[in-house]
């Protein structure tokens, strides 16, 4: 399984640190990621209506105090989305208010590094390879009504 990162920042040098901290982590990691990068919350909507990306990682910048909301508003576009929200270490009290909305995970971006990165996107692809299973499993049991016979009609 392949995973599609997103990093969203309205800062290039946050942005640069995301793709920094993957790519150190590439090595800790046991499966392939690419990644994208996106600057405004027009382009993240483009690409979350369009389903491009399997985990996003919005930093704090990107809607601050409304990053709660945002977290929901992704997550009614796309249910599926794994949401990482980087909060500024002054701000845990946000923790609650993104897991609330649904986020997977929240991380004071100053405690951000490689193996915390590898170690939650390791977390998420385990979690989706399971989900790939069930929902497979699901819809091998759920044959169309046009292929059930009836036995002694």
């Amino acid at each position: 399984m392949h995973i599609r990162l997103l990093f969203v920042s309205p800062d290039d040098a946050s942005l640069d640190l995301l793709q920094s901290i993957h790519n150190s982590a590439i090595d800790l990691m046991c499966f392939t990621t690419s990644t994208a990068k996106v600057k405004s919350r027009d382009e993240l909507f483009a690409r979350v209506e369009q389903k491009s990306d399997d985990v996003v990682l919005v930093d704090w910048p990107m809607a601050e105090a409304e990053t709660p909301h945002l977290v929901e508003e992704l997550l009614e576009i796309n249910p599926t989305l794994r949401v990482v929200v980087l909060l500024p270490m002054n701000y845990r009290q946000y923790r609650q208010q993104v897991w609330n909305a649904g986020a997977c995970n929240s991380i004071p971006k100053e405690l951000m590094e490689q193996e915390w990165f590898s170690s939650i996107i390791c977390v998420m692809h385990r979690a989706m390879e399971r989900e790939a299973r069930l929902r497979a499993e699901y819809e091998g049991r759920m044959a169309p009504v046009s292929e059930c016979r009836l036995v002694n009609a």
